[in-house]
């Protein structure tokens, strides 16, 4: 059985990907101190929560701006 991601884990992935946009999951779980696969299995539940997250054709994940979609 899959274990939930914890909360302020969730919340200190999001805000890492939005300090340093672009970086890939291996790159921002070194920065957290995680493993890449930690980062990469919360990404659902990020969604969940309503913290929507892109990922390039690179890897590069972004924080996913409502605002600037639209154009």
């Amino acid at each position: 059985m899959a274990r939930k991601p914890n909360a302020l884990r969730l919340e200190e992935i999001y805000h890492k990907i939005e300090a340093y946009p672009g970086k890939r999951a291996a790159s921002l779980a070194r920065l957290l101190g995680l493993n890449r696969s930690e980062v990469t299995r919360s990404l659902p539940a990020l969604e969940e929560r309503g913290w929507l997250v892109y990922e390039d054709d690179r890897g590069g994940l972004y924080p996913f701006d409502k605002a600037n979609s639209q154009n």
